[in-house]
């Protein structure tokens, strides 16, 4: 079982390395019989505008809802003209600044979740990221006499933590399993020991020229004999900079730059590459390092367009084009990353089979656009899962309707879909573990919409010790 006691999750730079720290123990490189799954959590943080991501097309019994709930164009996706929505299935369209991501659509590697979202709407950014990442916004109706239980935003733990905590299919000894692309660890992460922030690999050091490795070497000591969290991850620290310095040097960054990515992700006017292929090429680095990732975690904001969103291109109707624009520059992202996992010139293997992608936001946007050309707070919303075992180009779970009467408290995109039944399906068919009644409290009749293909077992909603410890009621 992988668990945050300290052997468990040093990085090291080699068995030598560990051996001085611990005589006798062995490396486990995550083969055979251990689960290889690589998870990408990807948070579009700021409510993200799904009826711009795509919308009811030319023939789909909703256009004429839509556009009577949309009547500012800068919200509202085009049949024709400039900015045209790009055809999907079922009479949907795609915003065509997503066009990079309907080409994996197209190749079967993106699929699209229809109205996911929390059991008990809630329309906070701060509250409802929360219950999301920490995996505990209640239980779904239909159990306990159909009561609602609330949910909890005080657990001390999120949900990928319990997921690691409690899977039983990972080696006790890793490099690096996971990493957060954030100047920080994000909720769903929460107290798990092993993450590494890696905002800036390239500055990963300690920087102090002649005195680096004495001032290391007194840190690992003092670590060494703090069995604290704060000695666990200052010595994880160490251990992690020891292995990134080589990879992610300045020599480095430009050889990789200049002679592998060749302009394969986006980059600004200036030549220098746009944040989110900045994080995409971390991880895909460590990926192809062979750093042991299982879990990499990083956020893509600014989708909280209240005014003058722009949800089509810049100039068109007098749009500022931001929400596309932003929406532009994340497909092309993603797709170049995809296009990497598949083998470049340095590294020709495929691993796409073995790598998941989600994309969540906390909530959606009203159906109707505001007095500012922009969009508030909502509930349903789409989620996004891309990966080498997704049934993708289709659409997966119940679209809810945008008469009226379908619309919940006739302003929002009813959400149809418990984000954790999607979660939860991934979790039990790529990454081995259906251990719901720790990782998901309060969540319960688990049935899987065939978002991705696996091999199923029944979920265990069963209590654990550490509910209680962890603050749970």
């Amino acid at each position: 079982m992988f668990k945050t006691r300290r052997r468990e999750f040093l990085a090291t730079a080699g068995s030598a390395a560990l051996a001085s720290i611990a005589p006798g123990i062995s490396f486990a490189t995550g083969r055979g019989a251990f689960n290889e799954e690589i998870l990408i959590y990807v948070f579009l943080r700021g409510g993200i505008d799904g009826l711009s991501l795509y919308a009811p097309g030319s023939g789909h019994p909703d256009r004429g809802f839509y556009e009577s709930l949309r009547p500012s164009q800068s919200v509202r996706l085009p049949i024709s003209g400039a900015g045209a929505m790009l055809d999907l299935t079922d009479g949907f369209g795609l915003n065509s600044a997503a066009a990079p991501l309907r080409e994996l659509w197209n190749e079967g590697d993106l699929g699209i979740v229809h109205a996911t979202g929390l059991p008990i709407v809630n329309r906070s950014h701060f509250e409802a990221e929360r219950f999301i990442e920490l995996g505990t916004p209640g239980a779904i109706t239909g159990v306990n006499n159909n009561a609602t239980i609330p949910g909890t935003r005080l657990t001390g733990d999120g949900w990928l933590t319990r997921h690691l905590t409690t899977a039983d299919n990972l080696p006790q000894q890793m490099l690096m399993p996971v990493v957060v692309t954030e100047n920080q660890v994000t909720l769903s992460l929460l107290r798990e020991p092993s993450a590494v922030t890696l905002r800036s690999p390239n500055s990963f050091d300690l920087n102090e020229s002649q005195l680096e490795e004495p001032i290391e070497e007194s840190l690992s000591a003092i670590y060494a004999q703090d069995s604290s969290t704060a000695g666990i991850a200052g010595e994880q620290a160490l251990n992690a900079l020891e292995q990134l310095e080589p990879l992610f040097g300045a020599q480095s960054n430009q050889d990789y730059n200049t002679n592998v990515l060749n302009g394969l992700y986006p980059t600004r006017d200036n030549g220098s590459l746009q944040t989110v292929s900045d994080k995409l090429i971390t991880l895909s680095r460590l990926i192809k390092a062979d750093f042991d990732l299982r879990i990499g975690q990083l956020d893509v904001g600014g989708w909280d367009d209240h005014v003058d969103q722009g949800s089509i291109p810049e100039g068109v109707n007098a749009s500022s084009g931001r929400f596309y624009n932003r929406l532009d520059v994340t497909s092309r992202a993603f797709n170049a990353f995809w296009q990497d996992m598949a083998g470049l010139a340095d590294d020709p293997t495929d691993r796409r089979n073995h790598i998941t992608v989600i994309f969540h936001s906390e909530f959606g946007r009203r159906a109707f656009n505001n007095n500012d050309a922009g969009t508030d707070h909502g509930s349903g919303n789409p989620m996004l899962v891309l990966g080498g075992n997704v049934n993708g180009g289709r659409f997966h779970g119940q679209w809810p309707g945008m008469a009226p009467d379908q619309l919940f408290q006739n302003a929002d995109i009813r959400t149809t879909n418990d984000f954790r039944r999607i979660l939860g399906e991934i979790l039990i068919r790529r990454l081995g573990n259906h251990r719901f009644g720790r990782i998901f409290p309060f969540y319960y009749n688990h049935q899987p919409l065939g978002v991705v293909d696996g091999v199923d077992r029944l979920p265990d909603y069963g209590p654990d010790d550490a509910i209680s410890s962890e603050g749970f009621e």
